[in-house]
Order: C-alpha cells, then sequence, then structure tokens
C-alpha cells in the first residue's frame, strides 16, 4: 500500500488534508491509478472525518481530490476541475505542461486576467486572478 493510500485510509484530519493536497498535484501515472482502484475505500474512509480549516476549509482539498481521483477513473480530462477548485494558478499548471498560456494581462500581480487551453483535450478557460487572505483563481470555460 503507497503512503498516500495508507495516509487516506487513516483517519487522521492531518495525514488526510496533506496527502488529499498532494492527490491534487498527480496528473496522472501509476500512483493515480493505484489511488483512484481504490476510490470507493477512500470516500468510506474520509467520510465525516472533519478536517479544519481556517480561511478555506480543508474539507474542500479533500473533496477535490476525491474529483481528481474520479476523473481518472471514468478516464474524463482533468481540466474539468479547474472550474470547481480556487487554488489552481495558470503559472503553475503551465509550468506541469497542463495548460498553455495564450495571454495574461491586469492591473497587478493580484487581479489578472489569463486565457489558458488544456494540452490534452483543447478546452480554453478564462481565469480570474484575485487576492483576499489568499491568492485564487476562477477557471471558466470559454462557450
Amino acid at each position: 500500500m503507497s503512503t498516500l493510500l495508507a495516509d487516506l485510509l487513516s483517519r487522521d484530519p492531518q495525514r488526510i488534508w496533506s496527502s488529499a493536497c498532494a492527490v491534487i498535484r498527480l496528473h496522472g501515472g501509476p500512483a493515480l491509478d493505484e489511488l483512484a482502484a481504490h476510490l470507493p475505500k477512500i470516500e468510506r474512509e474520509t467520510a465525516g472525518v472533519a478536517l479544519g480549516g481556517a480561511l478555506f476549509p480543508n474539507s474542500e482539498h479533500l473533496q477535490q481530490a476525491l474529483g481528481v481521483l474520479r476523473v481518472r477513473r471514468d478516464g474524463v480530462c482533468s481540466c474539468r476541475l479547474y472550474p470547481i477548485y480556487l487554488m489552481y494558478d495558470p503559472e503553475k499548471e503551465v509550468q506541469a505542461g497542463r495548460v498553455q498560456m495564450l495571454y495574461a494581462d491586469g492591473p497587478s500581480n493580484w487581479n489578472m486576467n489569463y486565457r489558458c487551453r488544456c494540452f490534452r483535450c483543447g478546452t480554453d478557460y478564462d481565469v480570474e486572478q484575485g487576492e483576499s487572505h489568499y491568492a485564487w483563481w476562477q477557471w471558466r470555460a470559454v462557450q
């Protein structure tokens, strides 16, 4: 059993939160395939665990990680998850080779607008960057 899987099944809030954040950063490979194969068990073991979170609920990280596993299991492009999670930094997604930056503009580093294209499926996204207590990014598929 992998460390990530053991952490997700541990019922320990800190281990679950930490491993959920690691799963979100995985976008392929055997580690993600192994976790996706155990999705029903992970969902059962993490249900009802209070994960806390002061400015942003840690349960949102877990829900996103479960979403990553679902799209992997179902063969759906992972970019479909961008609009439902505020933590996908488009510049980091470019560095990871998942999207192409078509343009970036804005009045400052905290309030930017981007247009990105998914390398896998070709979907274009308008991305709004904002900031309150932390930076966030709202992705919207271009119609």
